[in-house]
């Protein structure tokens, strides 16, 4: 292979590469950057944070308003819709998205877990109308705690209760250790 004809294989592959890199994540053209505490009580909120972010123009055929929906649920199902569980955010985006920009978003929500188990966080981006799926997110695990759950109302019977500085103290404590930081107590 002559010099010149190398030179140019590699001047196009370097232009390629710029080419990729300004274009953004093609694997991955919209993204949901979801936000929830690995460990929940039973009954009480559970918030869930929902960061949405596409590269530029890959909204553009949406016909409706986008919905980020967000159940917590044993099984996910295709859509929003067909999944059992606990609706934990159901909200219109704001902005909208403008044709050929890229996009940012951001939605919050809480839901109350009714079943102890380790339980899939399914997120869905639908348009709203014909619920038409953007993009989708079941990475997310949260276990639902018994013994978080009743450490947790231990403390709060303690406070209620008005108990000593050293029991409340050593209530909290344990249901820290059993919930984690992510809980609200």
């Amino acid at each position: 292979m002559s010099r010149i004809r190398r030179l140019a294989l590699l001047a196009s592959a370097l232009a390629l590469l710029a080419t990729a890199a300004a274009g953004g994540d093609s694997f991955t053209p919209v993204r949901l950057g979801i936000t929830i505490a690995p460990v929940a009580r039973l009954h009480q909120p559970l918030k869930v944070s929902v960061d949405v972010s596409a590269d530029p123009s890959v909204l553009d055929n949406a016909t409706g308003p986008l919905r980020i929906r967000v159940k917590l649920a044993q099984e996910c199902g295709g859509t929003f819709s067909t999944t059992p569980g606990v609706t934990l955010l159901d909200q219109q985006l704001r902005p909208q998205p403008a044709t050929g920009r890229p996009y940012d978003a951001n939605a919050s929500g809480s839901g109350r877990p009714t079943r102890y188990g380790d339980q899939t966080v399914c997120a869905f981006l639908e348009e709203s109308g014909d619920n038409r799926m953007f993009a989708n997110d079941t990475s997310n695990q949260v276990n639902v705690s018994r013994k978080c759950t009743t450490a947790a109302a231990t403390y709060d019977s303690a406070r209620r209760r008005h108990a000593r500085p050293s029991t409340l103290k050593a209530d909290r404590r344990a249901a820290r250790r059993a919930c984690g930081p992510g809980v609200p107590l």
